[in-house]
């Protein structure tokens, strides 16, 4: 068996669900440095409008998210681990011109080697 890379984040173990907190919180201080750290180089990060693939492209789907003037926080609810695979409901607290919406969210992030190797989002959003 080959070696794999260092955990993420110093003091990490291969915990799938510690990985996926780790990334929500760094997501929530808005700290791409954080965010890229865990994920895998080859990382795939789709929602239902935008895939991105690979490290470079998820870091600039992160940079435009945390530049945008729409700030969010990610909360994570109930989640389920199954082998590699964690299966998450998050709330994510929208705020734009001191107006604050909440949406749903599922998500289903698979992590191998203490890094996210493929993250799936789908958010509920209410009717237009």
């Amino acid at each position: 068996m080959g070696v794999h890379p260092p955990c993420a984040w110093p003091g990490m173990t291969d915990d799938p669900r510690a990985a996926v907190e780790a990334h929500v919180a760094a997501f929530n201080r808005c700290d791409i440095a954080a965010v890229m750290a865990g994920f895998a180089d080859d990382a795939v990060f789709s929602t239902a409008d935008q895939t991105a693939i690979g490290a470079r492209a998820i870091r600039s789907l992160f940079a435009d998210s945390f530049a945008s003037p729409i700030a969010a926080e990610l909360a994570v609810g109930r989640s389920v681990v199954d082998g590699d695979t964690v299966a998450c409901e998050l709330v994510e607290r929208l705020t734009v011109d001191d107006a604050t919406h909440v949406v749903e969210v599922a998500a289903f992030y698979t992590v191998r080697h203490a890094r996210l190797v493929r993250v799936r989002i789908y958010r509920d959003l209410p009717p237009d």
